[in-house]
């Protein structure tokens, strides 16, 4: 029983990183103008200093969060900052007025950070 739920927590971290991984790439690439809209959005909650600097973190928090949830190295903080991000979103798209479409993916990521966050017995 211990082994499948390993094995299960494996797949998951190992599948929830690499779709991490990738919207951070995708994010990085993008360059100074998704970094701007990115950190546009914490506006919502009345940040509105330094847009690039904060949209940049964002898609190094989901790049770095998800080489973690991989490879198991610091499993809750990373976690934990991924969770933040996911709230942000979900806050974003939905006092933009975004379909339930938009605004299910953070809610899942969340679901899905809590449960490494509390489920996570060991960091490295």
């Amino acid at each position: 029983m211990k082994e499948n739920r390993q094995a299960g927590s494996l797949i998951l971290r190992t599948g929830i990183g690499i779709l991490f991984i990738v919207l951070g790439i995708l994010k990085l690439k993008g360059g100074i103008a998704t970094w701007t809209f990115l950190g546009g959005t914490l506006k919502t909650i009345g940040i509105t200093q330094w847009p690039a600097f904060w949209g940049f973190m964002a898609a190094i928090t989901e790049l770095l969060g998800g080489l973690a949830l991989v490879t198991g190295f610091l499993i809750r903080p990373s976690a934990l900052i991924l969770l933040l991000t996911m709230i942000m979103a979900t806050i974003y798209n939905i006092s933009s007025g975004a379909d339930f479409g938009l605004i299910s993916y953070p809610i899942a990521m969340s679901i899905v950070m809590v449960h490494f966050i509390a489920n996570t017995r060991k960091n490295i």
